[in-house]
């Protein structure tokens, strides 16, 4: 009698190939997990610097349209141009709004409070009158969280061949006039390890020889 050989799998070597399948697949998934955390950090850090350079640009475009308002000071009864940075801050009113309203805005670029640094950006429509008071009402919103934010101010004297100077400080109170240019230099904290490279722009003035104003000149 003739018999038949029955083929299959025995119940040790299903239980090994259960142990190599489950060991492959956690092999997989961690392998998986690794390469999808590092694309988020570098999608995250990615954006985080092409959101830095649109608020560079954004800037730069609104300091380009700088336009030497003037208000007058009940106090003193003068008409002053309302323009006043130094080495941490900056005030100014420009032609240019981030939503683009028609009509003069007012900007201010100043330390934030947080821990974590960076800028507070003070954005106000102008309407007669000092723009201070209603940038000291407005909510900041802060930018460039890890950087430190340092402003120089261009001055072109064309009476000694064009001699060129950047100054610490400008304001169109005692000057009278605009820069010439602004430079922005923001510095990343050294303690801060998230923070990317040291960013600059210099944004050109082209109103700074409105038919309006004086010839600026630093004190």
């Amino acid at each position: 009698m003739l018999s038949v050989r029955q083929t299959g799998f025995t119940l040790l070597e299903i239980l090994l190939a259960l142990v190599i399948s489950a060991a492959i697949m956690t092999t997989l998934a961690t392998g998986m997990y690794l390469i999808t955390q590092d694309w988020k950090r570098t999608t995250h850090d990615l954006d985080d610097s092409l959101d830095a350079v649109l608020v560079l640009l954004q800037l730069e475009r609104a300091l380009n349209g700088a336009f030497p308002h003037t208000y007058i000071d009940r106090d003193e009864n003068k008409s002053y141009i309302y323009f006043k940075g130094d080495e941490e801050q900056l005030t100014w009113v420009s032609t240019v709004s981030p939503a683009r309203h028609a009509g003069l805005a007012a900007w201010q670029l100043s330390p934030s409070e947080s821990k974590e640094g960076g800028i507070d950006i003070r954005v106000v429509p102008v309407f007669a009158g000092n723009p201070a008071e209603n940038l000291e009402k407005a909510e900041p919103l802060t930018a460039f969280t890890g950087y430190t934010a340092r402003f120089e101010y261009l001055f072109v004297d064309t009476e000694i061949k064009d001699e060129t100077e950047w100054l610490k400080e400008w304001s169109a109170e005692k000057t009278q006039g605009l820069p010439n240019a602004v430079r922005i230099v923001l510095e990343k904290n050294n303690d801060d390890k998230k923070a990317g490279k040291d960013l600059e722009i210099i944004a050109a003035i082209l109103a700074f020889e409105h038919s309006t104003i004086k010839r600026a000149k630093p004190l």
